[in-house]
């Protein structure tokens, strides 16, 4: 979260910082391997221009639509990965232009974002959750006579996984919905089975707050 203009952000001191360069590059494949394969989000909060966006009227042929299919995609594995993947970038705004904020209540980004968040993170995945946050965002317009607006911007480089921040609650109702399958259908399934399907919840619960404490 700072000040900007088109590819830069401005550090403490006033200076400016090339995000691409000095802080996405860090944590390509090559430059990261610790992180290969992991996740990599960022959420940029920092003008891009000096545009001032006052919106357009829309015209009555446009048709909204809602947001993206939810899908599951399942990658083989490979020896050797792209220079880049995993990462996930969300912009507060679009090239060239500001990013608004409330002098009271924060940016617009980040109010949208926390809105959603704070509503949907327990059972919505995080490209989703993006998808809320644009149709949030894109209903908000100043106060003044103006009417500003504002657009936020995500890029995918290799994004194909599901991130969840609740894991273990997606994972825990999974295995309840299968619960009362298996309670239909004695033959389906062992008692060693049934053990080993608690444990492993029971270890994915473990091992999730283990990392969030």
């Amino acid at each position: 979260m700072s000040h900007g203009s088109v590819g830069n952000l401005v550090d403490i001191q006033g200076n400016e910082i090339d995000v691409e360069d000095k802080i996405l590059k860090k944590f390509y494949n090559a430059q990261c391997p610790a992180l290969q394969g992991k996740p990599k989000l960022f959420l940029l909060q920092y003008c891009r221009g000096d545009e001032l966006d006052f919106g357009v009227e829309v015209s009555s042929k446009v048709r909204l639509l809602g947001s993206r299919a939810a899908t599951q995609v399942d990658c083989p594995t490979f020896s050797k990965l792209p220079t880049v993947t995993d990462i996930l970038i969300a912009n507060s705004t679009v090239p060239g232009f500001v990013s608004n904020r409330n002098t009271k209540h924060g940016t617009w980004f980040f109010q949208c974002l926390v809105e959603v968040f704070k509503e949907n993170a327990k059972h919505m995945d995080i490209r989703d959750m993006f998808d809320q946050v644009s149709r949030v965002l894109n209903e908000k317009e100043s106060n003044d006579n103006n009417r500003r607006k504002q657009t936020f911007e995500v890029t995918s480089r290799g994004f194909y996984k599901k991130l969840y921040f609740n894991p273990y609650e997606v994972v825990d109702e999974q295995y309840e919905n299968d619960d009362e399958e298996y309670k239909n259908d004695d033959d389906t399934v062992s008692d060693k089975q049934q053990k080993n399907k608690k444990g492993f919840r029971k270890r994915v619960m473990e091992a999730w707050k283990a990392l969030v404490n």
